[in-house]
């Protein structure tokens, strides 16, 4: 079995998140919560901080490896982040060596169209002789279908989704209990073991009901960290 671990300066305990069931972290202290939120949100858009990812003691990247819901109303399956894996992907799909020749074909219709506008309006333009996978992918204007569903299957199908566009590991949700019943919880644990993903759950309150499948740690008010089998 896979160990996932997430560690950081201030959590004294490693993180080690099943693969069945969810961990949670309960951070009482509000100042230091929004601190562990903030920084989440910079690493996930690839920038310094202090989380550490590791699988069986091999740190992975958390920008690529990671990815979190922090609003649950406006779960955007064409967000910025998602646009640019969908373009990555399509340009590797267009990259393949069975693409060549509807590549070529592609390219050549459009340089036509571009010497026929350069020519009917007299004007000295330039343009590159070959196109890049990536913008001929970028033309495409490729959108993910979002149709109308209740939250968890919108979850389910975001980290459907990203499973395909990226190597995925951990699933974070903030304040996930507010929006989720137990049994809701239940089955997005499931839908993430089925994907080889695991989940991790950050709320503020330490002293709510533990699920069945649930473990985890608590950072009280005093910064002191509670673990489970202390609760």
């Amino acid at each position: 079995m896979d160990n996932l671990t997430l560690t950081r300066y201030g959590i004294e305990s490693a993180i080690t998140i099943p693969e069945s069931g969810f961990f949670t972290l309960s951070i009482e202290n509000k100042r230091f919560l929004f601190e562990i939120i903030t920084e989440i949100k910079a690493q996930l858009e690839g920038k310094d901080g202090g989380f550490h990812l590791l699988l069986n003691d091999k740190e992975l990247s958390f920008e690529k490896n990671a990815t979190a819901i922090f609003d649950f109303s406006t779960i955007d399956l064409n967000s910025r982040s998602i646009g640019k894996l969908l373009i990555q992907k399509f340009a590797q799909f267009l990259g393949c060596p069975e693409q060549t020749g509807a590549i070529t074909e592609l390219e050549r219709m459009i340089f036509d169209l571009a010497e026929e506008f350069r020519a009917s309006f007299n004007l000295d333009i330039e343009y590159d002789s070959a196109m890049s996978a990536e913008n001929i992918a970028k033309l495409c204007s490729l959108e993910i279908a979002d149709h109308k569903c209740d939250l968890l299957e919108k979850l389910c199908a975001y980290v459907n989704l990203l499973c395909e566009l990226k190597p995925l590991k951990l699933f974070i949700l903030v304040f996930g209990k507010a929006f989720l019943e137990s049994e809701e919880l239940d089955s997005l644990s499931r839908f993430c073991h089925d994907k080889e993903v695991r989940l991790l759950l950050i709320e503020s309150d330490g002293k709510s009901p533990r699920h069945v499948n649930e473990c985890g740690l608590v950072v009280d008010k005093d910064l002191c960290v509670i673990a489970e089998e202390n609760l």
